[in-house]
């Protein structure tokens, strides 16, 4: 593609990586689509939002799915430490149980967090 780039795009839904994707553009290759700036939106998007979810532009293939493995696996780490505090949870403590490591907002009472 002359004069074109092509970027790799990752989309983060819920938390998971929903695809990666080539997308061409008649311009040249967007500016932020390197990994430190990827890795600085989802920062941010976890603070604000307390998710991951997104969309993360990258200039090669292989920046993008080792981008997409990273997300993978803090998932997989949530999931495992949130398994680990259930089983630490003292008999009784139940019927009520909040995730340590999900952000409620203020005022949630619901245990939906």
């Amino acid at each position: 593609m002359a004069g074109g780039a092509e970027i790799w795009r990752v989309r983060v839904r819920r938390n998971v990586v929903a695809s990666i994707s080539r997308i061409e553009f008649a311009e040249p290759r967007p500016a932020g689509d390197d990994p430190l700036t990827a890795s600085t939106k989802l920062a941010g998007n976890n603070q604000r939002n307390g998710c991951l979810d997104g969309d993360y532009d990258f200039g090669s293939c292989e920046n993008a799915r080792h981008f997409a493995a990273l997300c993978a696996g803090y998932l997989k780490n949530l999931c495992e430490r949130t398994i680990e505090a259930l089983a630490d949870t003292p008999q009784g403590a139940l019927p009520r149980w909040d995730n340590p490591f999900v952000p409620t907002p203020d005022g949630d009472d619901t245990g939906a967090g």
